[in-house]
């Protein structure tokens, strides 16, 4: 026996209905989509890396001081940390404090695994970007010390700053004063423990070591410098007969020109510092 479906036309009239609010309404939505305007957003790749930021916005640079002739950052790297990818758009110094062992990631080329000993002292001409990294478990702590103005040839004296360039060490003789000389006149005579390391055609870089009854005396200093004291510094700075500051590794303090400077021991035991004079100053410039 076979039974027939029997369906009741009322009892599917709201399904009907339903039916063709929905075919309905579905068409002018499908219009609509069809002429709104489609927008190509650009995709961003979560694995292409940020660019670099300039050397004052990354975050284990911090600036000591800025005028004219330079800007002056203490930088701090913790064991097993990084710096950020940052922008070296001057010509530089730096000047470690402390032994360190770093990866010098620099954008374009090999990266470098540099070990660096305390107070080894570097020239670099700049532009480039790199990042600095402490994977040996070592801090990394320096001193950079950006040259603003155009630096023309560089030249090591005594010292290898400018790594691979030769040596050109001058005959030191013994002089009652550490007085600079202007851009173009002969170098000075300076003290048996002073260390002529390096110039360009705007700066001066010397090394100086004051201990109990040898202190660093300039009367007439022709130049403005940079002083930036080492690991074993206990200095007590004096300009124009007063005592302006006590320095310790990795202070600095900017020594204007014409004003009779004196840096002593105050522990009476050894202090070295560098010396970056600036030949081309005559004033000093305003520091912030």
């Amino acid at each position: 026996m076979r039974l027939l479906a029997s369906y009741d036309s009322r009892s599917m009239k709201p399904a009907i209905r339903l039916l063709c609010a929905m075919m309905l309404c579905g068409m002018p939505c499908a219009s609509l989509q069809a002429q709104a305007p489609v927008y190509n957003l650009p995709q961003q790749s979560p694995t292409t890396p940020p660019g670099p930021v300039p050397i004052g916005e990354e975050p284990h640079h911090r600036l000591l001081l800025q005028n004219d002739f330079t800007h002056v950052y203490i930088v701090m790297v913790p064991p097993l940390d990084a710096t950020l990818l940052h922008q070296h758009d001057l010509p530089y110094l730096y000047v470690t404090l402390g032994a360190a062992d770093i990866i010098n990631a620099i954008v374009g080329k090999p990266e470098l695994h540099q070990i660096l000993q305390d107070g080894e002292t570097h020239y670099s001409p700049g532009h480039f970007a790199h990042i600095a990294r402490t994977d040996s478990g070592m801090p990394f702590q320096n001193v950079t010390i950006e040259l603003v103005r155009p630096q023309g040839t560089p030249k090591n004296l005594c010292k290898d700053v400018l790594p691979g360039a030769p040596l050109n060490c001058p005959e030191q003789k013994a002089a009652p004063d550490n007085s600079k000389g202007k851009k173009g006149q002969p170098a000075p005579a300076v003290a048996a423990e002073d260390v002529l390391y390096f110039e360009t055609d705007e700066i001066r870089l010397d090394l100086h070591k004051v201990s109990s009854g040898k202190d660093y005396v300039d009367a007439t200093p022709q130049t403005d410098a940079l002083l930036v004291a080492l690991t074993d510094a206990n200095l007590d700075a004096n300009l124009g007969g007063e005592h302006v500051s006590f320095l310790h590794g990795g202070d600095v303090l900017w020594l204007p020109a014409g004003q009779h400077r004196r840096i002593v021991d105050f522990l009476g035991t050894r202090s070295s510092f560098l010396l970056i004079s600036f030949k081309d100053s005559t004033t000093a410039p305003a520091t912030q």
